[in-house]
């Protein structure tokens, strides 16, 4: 008989300290974007130290970095499709932080079965949180001035509004 989980898992030191933030529940791409995120989400090498590398996540960085590469090829549009709470922000969180350090990134290599799809350099990335959109008012850049709002115009002539 396999023992329980309350004797083969050890929670975490702060869980057992009573110091952990329910904030670290809630990522947020935006917040990682703007350099405003907790430490846990912020800094890639605790992002990636304190994060499962499931078999999803594996495929994701290799489907996405493979083709940015050249190495594969795959759709350019891919739908990430999981229940609340199934961890589409937190992949997001891990390809920005991919994009913007490349293999720079210690123990990178748990989450890529080729490490060589991996930019030895930071890329160009762009990132929308559409849940922090606001289609009517805009979102004001402080660093910019500028207020976007973000409208796409199919060629059906529909209008799809990002929220």
């Amino acid at each position: 008989m396999l023992p329980s989980v309350f004797k083969t898992c050890i929670p975490r030191e702060e869980i057992l300290e009573g110091e952990l933030s329910s904030d670290l529940f809630a990522a947020k791409l935006r917040l990682v974007v703007e350099g405003l995120a907790p430490q846990v989400y912020q800094d890639p090498t605790a992002f990636f130290a304190n994060t499962f590398a499931t078999d999803g996540l594996k495929t994701l960085i290799s489907e996405v970095f493979g083709r940015l590469v050249g190495a594969a090829v795959g759709s350019p549009i891919i739908r990430l499709e999981t229940s609340f709470g199934g961890g589409k922000t937190h992949d997001e969180i891990a390809l920005w932080h991919i994009a913007k350090h490349g293999r720079e990134i210690p123990g990178l290599d748990r989450f890529t079965d080729n490490i060589n799809l991996i930019p030895d350099r930071p890329i160009q990335a762009a990132a929308i949180a559409c849940q922090d959109l606001d289609p009517v008012n805009g979102v004001y850049h402080a660093d910019t001035g500028v207020t976007a709002i973000l409208i796409l115009k199919t060629k059906e002539d529909k209008v799809l509004l990002f929220t």
